[in-house]
């Protein structure tokens, strides 16, 4: 989760030198860290504890595992939507050059319109 809270921190600040990275990567991991979180709290509560979870506490975990599979789907996709139309409109765009993607992982490299793109900006801009 350290690494998503990096990668909102360093997307929000945005760069000073034309060159900003999205790292889908990153964003995945929210859904993944409370599902995680989720399943952690549910195994020490019943295994380490040895207390059986009531209806309630069921409920409310069950609804965090669900929200975790929906974040862990939805919020790359949307956080790419929004910085990919927020960047083109400030006359941002994708350096294909740069970019990377690995099967649903993808390093999404933007740059101003006077800076040249090429495959030398990922070192620069990581």
């Amino acid at each position: 989760m350290y690494w998503f809270v990096l990668s909102i921190y360093i997307l929000s600040k945005g760069s000073t030198d034309g060159i900003v990275l999205v790292n889908k990567g990153s964003y995945y991991l929210l859904g993944v860290g409370i599902g995680m979180l989720d399943l952690a709290f549910v195994v020490i509560w019943e295994q380490w504890l040895v207390k059986p979870l009531n209806k309630r506490i069921t409920t409310i975990f069950s609804g965090f595992a669900i929200a975790s599979i929906v974040l862990l789907l939805v919020l790359p996709h949307a956080i790419h939507y929004f910085v990919d139309n927020s960047l083109k409109a400030k006359n941002y765009s994708v350096c294909k050059e740069a970019s990377h993607q690995w099967l649903f992982v993808e390093d999404i490299v933007y740059t101003k319109g006077t800076i040249e793109c090429s495959e030398k900006i990922t070192k620069k801009s990581s």
